[in-house]
């Protein structure tokens, strides 16, 4: 019984330590776009696109490569999602993906391309093995905010 229960506190123990682990690289990732401080507001009643799941709509003065504020489904728990435009293949502030009207981003040089509904601007196909770098989107007080 005590073996038994020593057993079960090392198995406690080591899940406890690997999750630690697991979590605490998620909060070490560093894209390989360059940081740029990105914090902005706008009004979205200028922005038909933005009302319609997959509408899109681009920033090109903000963030390395511009931003990309893109309306995700309905019901998600976060409706509005912001990606750098820089292709993470390219990493080029002047190569920028551009969004398709199916939710997908595509590099024009490299031809990668990246799902954008979900919130995780992952790579589909092409040699671009990185996901779009992410900002946080939020609504309040009628304005939609972008930070980083």
């Amino acid at each position: 019984m005590v073996q038994l229960s020593r057993h079960i506190s090392k198995a406690i123990l080591i899940c406890f330590f690997i999750s630690i682990g697991i979590n605490g690289c998620k909060k070490d990732y560093t894209s390989v776009i360059p940081f740029v401080y990105v914090d902005f507001s706008f009004n979205p009643a200028s922005y038909i696109e933005l009302n319609i799941p997959g509408g899109s709509v681009f920033f090109p003065q903000y963030g390395f490569g511009g931003l990309i504020v893109f309306k995700d489904f309905e019901g998600s728990s976060t409706p509005l999602l912001a990606f750098d435009a820089a292709c993470t293949h390219e990493i080029s502030s002047t190569t920028r993906v551009a969004v398709d009207g199916s939710g997908v981003a595509i590099c024009p040089k490299c031809k990668s391309q990246f799902i954008l509904f979900g919130g995780g601007g992952s790579p589909v196909t092409g040699p671009a093995f990185e996901p779009l770098k992410q900002y946080q989107a939020f609504y309040s007080n009628g304005r939609i905010f972008v930070k980083n």
